[in-house]
């Protein structure tokens, strides 16, 4: 009998190089490979002792220096937004994360442990959780409404208590792919989950849907009702939605942060209950409007991941077909929020740009209308929010006040909004609030 196997994909190796091989291309058993020594250990505990060790500190502390970016720069590829003046010189990172022609963020042990800290101090509060519409409990179900059909509540769990004799992961990320159903809801018939810290892939899997499909969407993820019949055929997907959350419930209890780009959707598709979230989307508005907590408002805007990867990252994801990936879409929201986190003064950079861009002008667009009244700017301002009843052109934000149809310089009341920090949400019944 092989004497290395790996407990995830339960394939054998007759040497430890084999498997250390194995277990830093796929992520495999991350807690018993060190991946800065390259070493492999027969159980968890001897690679608790090793972490611990001497020898084992001091070469972490060496790649540490040397990883102060925590990103891979190589001359192949084009990461620049992930400044590539603080990346890797002389020893290789803990382990490479790679799709396409981009390499991700690898962390050192040292630096998973402060990353979480990071996160966990981010995590969204249940108020803004719940104006996002996220589903946090079965009797007062979501406070916003949805134009498609939603599941039922009572099929909705909270994630699994903390059992102290059964170790969790600290934080992962996720990312689902759907179907349409008959009623024009969305069925989930993919589930990937990567280790937030380690970049380890713990479940990547098809989902044989429970209900009819109406559309496959192939074109956003590339899966069709022949490649389910055979992954069917041959076992290799799991039975519905209650199977897959039941496989991630493997992986994580109530106190696991959950990460992914508008995860809401993933929390619907596998009807969870989740308080420990972190949302790129969320994540990305906040920095743009500078509101959280109880100012915090549900936008109309939204930065996606692909423009969050160019526009933040300076990264390209989903080329040629478009085609979504998995993998690749978990990777590069991990990214998003990792570089959030390590590099603040980045993040801030790319908010104060697109808040910018956000308010400015459309090219061609009238940004003054002839006034209707002589009543001062700011008295106009203050009757917008309350008395704002349509809007009559919203490429050229003009307003139809209630009252007595009032008309004004855009850009005045504009400029008399953003000074005051009051939210200007276009498109939406209330254009103008504290």
């Amino acid at each position: 009998m092989a004497p290395f196997p790996c407990g995830v994909c339960k394939k054998k190796f007759n040497t430890r190089p084999r498997i250390i091989s194995h277990a830093l291309e796929t992520g495999h058993n991350a807690n018993q490979c060190c991946r800065v020594c390259l070493r492999w250990f027969q159980s968890t505990s001897a690679f608790a002792a090793h972490a611990k060790s001497a020898a084992h500190l001091e070469e972490e502390a060496k790649q540490s220096q040397s990883l102060s970016a925590s990103v891979t720069d190589s001359k192949e590829t084009s990461t620049d937004a992930i400044d590539s003046k603080e990346t890797l010189t002389d020893a290789p990172p803990p382990v490479q994360l790679q799709f396409g022609d981009v390499c991700y963020t690898c962390l050192t042990h040292q630096q998973q442990d402060e990353v979480f800290n990071q996160l966990s101090a981010k995590c969204h509060s249940v108020e803004i959780l719940e104006k996002e519409g996220y589903i946090l409990d079965v009797e007062k179900g979501p406070t916003t409404k949805k134009q498609k059909p939603r599941p039922s509540l009572a099929d909705f769990q909270q994630t699994p208590p903390v059992q102290p004799a059964t170790i969790k992961r600290r934080a992962v990320v996720v990312d689902c792919e759907m179907a349409e159903t008959t009623d024009g809801s969305d069925e989930l018939v993919s589930l990937y989950v990567m280790d937030f810290l380690t970049g380890e892939t713990l479940i990547d899997s098809l989902v044989l849907p429970s209900r009819p499909i109406a559309d496959w969407r192939a074109k956003i993820h590339g899966i069709n009702a022949t490649i389910m019949s055979e992954a069917a055929a041959h076992q290799n997907a799991l039975r519905g939605w209650a199977a897959a959350r039941e496989e991630l419930w493997k992986h994580v209890d109530e106190s696991t942060i959950l990460v992914g780009q508008s995860i809401l959707f993933d929390f619907e598709a596998l009807r969870l209950i989740h308080m420990r979230v972190m949302d790129s989307a969320i994540l990305a508005t906040e920095a743009v409007f500078n509101k959280t907590g109880k100012k915090y408002r549900k936008p109309r805007r939204r930065w996606g991941l692909q423009e969050l990867c160019e526009k933040f990252l300076g990264i390209q994801i989903r080329n040629g077909d478009g085609i979504h990936s998995n993998m690749e879409d978990v990777l590069a929201a991990r990214e998003v929020v990792l570089q959030c986190l390590l590099k603040p003064e980045n993040f801030k950079e790319w908010a104060d740009k697109a808040r910018e861009d956000f308010w400015k002008p459309k090219e061609g667009s009238k940004n003054q209308k002839k006034k209707k009244t002589k009543r001062p700017t700011h008295q106009i301002a203050k009757q917008a929010a309350p008395a704002l009843e349509t809007i009559e052109d919203s490429e050229d934000i003009y307003y139809i006040l209630d009252d007595d149809d009032i008309s004004y310089d855009f850009e005045d009341v504009r400029a008399y909004c953003v000074e005051r920090d009051w939210f200007i949400d276009f498109g939406a019944d209330i254009a103008y609030y504290e």
